[in-house]
């Protein structure tokens, strides 16, 4: 079953009319996770960006359809679309940092997010969230929810990302090079906790990254983009092991800094 559909996506910016995305076709497979790979200016990151409504200004949609269970993204009224964003579909991002405020401390603002989707009283909300914590093993989570953004690691504000989309429970989770930033170790743990929300609670994850490592580490399906373009896409397995395109070709080098001889 496909949970979201891209059909015939085409991004422009307004002033230039140049064409960021062009003619896109892909799906994402409930309860799988669909990487979108290819290097900055491909393409992958717009594509997302149109998936939530937040491209940037001066550029927008001017073909095709978005088909989130069936409807139209597109067609949804404003307050349906503020509802879709974090209770459908939750976002985590390169630099989550500036998603928080630096004034505010974690609790207060984790708990006003929930709060704009959800009835939850306080000491629920926190309990909860604790357990959660626990489980992605972020250590002593009370003091951490005391402290302010800019007092935490890239990799812990990347894990209380985590923490909250497991909190809101979406059906569906579009990290965008989560772990782009992030030390190796950090870089492991983000994507072993990615697996296990797919794995425990069957949420479908859309991940954009320009790292074939990462697509080897967690992907089920596979979407190369180049120059706005969709190049190729299937199986993970597929991809790997009789690649179509010279580019895909050219990525797998690139990143596993080897010549492989393919299947033709």
């Amino acid at each position: 079953m496909n949970i979201l559909e891209v059909k015939g996506l085409r991004i422009e910016e307004e002033k230039n009319k140049k064409i960021l995305v062009r003619n896109t076709d892909f799906k994402v497979e409930k309860g799988k996770i669909t990487c979108i790979v290819g290097e900055s200016g491909s393409g992958k990151t717009m594509t997302a960006m149109s998936i939530i409504g937040m491209l940037p200004e001066g550029v927008r949609v001017t073909k095709g359809e978005i088909l989130f269970m069936g409807e139209n993204i597109f067609n949804f009224s404003k307050e349906k679309l503020r509802d879709f964003r974090g209770k459908k579909i939750f976002s985590i991002f390169q630099n989550s940092i500036n998603c928080f405020n630096p004034s505010v401390i974690m609790e207060i603002q984790i708990y006003d997010m929930i709060c704009s989707h959800y009835s939850i009283d306080k000491e629920s909300f926190k309990n909860k969230l604790i357990n959660i914590m626990k489980n992605i093993n972020l250590k002593n989570p009370e003091i951490i929810l005391k402290q302010y953004p800019f007092q935490l690691s890239g990799g812990m504000i990347q894990r209380m990302m985590i923490a909250s989309a497991i909190l809101m429970e979406p059906d569906i989770i579009i990290a965008d090079e989560p772990t782009t930033a992030l030390d190796l170790t950090s870089q492991k743990d983000i994507l072993n906790q990615l697996k296990m929300i797919k794995e425990k609670l069957n949420t479908t994850i859309l991940m954009i990254t320009h790292d074939f490592g990462v697509v080897a580490e967690i992907a089920d399906n596979v979407v190369i983009m180049q120059n706005g373009n969709i190049i190729e896409k299937g199986n993970v397995y597929n991809i790997f092991d009789n690649p179509q395109e010279n580019y895909t070709k050219t990525l797998l080098n690139a990143t596993f800094k080897r010549e492989v001889t393919y299947v033709c």
